[in-house]
């Protein structure tokens, strides 16, 4: 027997298919991607109840499979779903960002950073290691810290810069509380780091800060100044 829900998923697919996924809203890819998960369900509801929930698609992605089931009171192979989808996701944005990758933007370094910065819960500064031609050589995790806070230690970040052979370099934190506007701390690290490294003629090329899957190019703001 057809579910009784059949024919407006039809209309939701092709929807999708004529008109792609740009103009659907969280919950409505929800419900469709709920469809493979629940054949006979109304999934519009379980849509809004796990968005209700957790808040956000981020937050729904990351959640534990069995704390999903427990919370949401949905069937066991909705809540295996989200954690499949979630390694997909994360070995996907792992291939993407292969050695030799070309980084030679604030676009592509703000993305990269998102990466590795957006569902950290503490801050964390990193060190993004490039040859002479801006392509990626490595990532060195220099410090991780508190929700406020990272300590970061100049020689650390030199000699991870050596560890790589870096020609030029890309720092980036993360400010779990939300905030991308750059810190007094922020400068003065940054100010720190390029006398450090330019001294032994590595150039820092940008600093990116990360707050929740937004970022900010302290190179595009003007205060990364190299001496030159």
């Amino acid at each position: 027997m057809a579910s009784v829900h059949e024919g407006h998923r039809k209309r939701m697919r092709e929807r999708f298919l004529n008109e792609g996924p740009k103009g659907f809203q969280d919950h409505e890819l929800l419900e469709m991607i709920l469809y493979y998960t629940d054949r006979r369900k109304n999934t519009n509801v379980d849509a809004h109840k796990l968005l209700d929930e957790y808040g956000s698609l981020s937050m729904l992605f990351e959640a534990d499979a069995l704390d999903i089931k427990r919370r949401c009171d949905v069937n066991e192979a909705t809540a295996v779903f989200f954690g499949l989808a979630c390694e997909i996701l994360r070995r996907y944005d792992s291939e993407r960002w292969k050695p030799r990758m070309l980084m030679d933007s604030s676009d592509i370094a703000g993305e990269y950073c998102k990466y590795l910065l957006s569902s950290e819960k503490r801050e964390c500064f990193y060190l993004i290691c490039l040859d002479s031609q801006s392509r990626l050589l490595g990532t060195a995790l220099i410090s991780m810290g508190t929700v406020n806070e990272a300590h970061v230690y100049t020689r650390s970040v030199v000699e991870s810069a050596l560890k790589y052979n870096s020609r030029s370099v890309i720092l980036a934190h993360n400010h779990p509380g939300g905030s991308l506007v750059p810190t007094p701390s922020d400068v003065e690290t940054t100010v720190n780091i390029i006398k450090a490294l330019n001294m032994i003629d590595i150039y820092v090329s940008d600093h990116i800060i990360i707050a929740g899957n937004e970022y900010l190019s302290m190179s595009d703001k003007g205060l990364v100044k190299n001496i030159t």
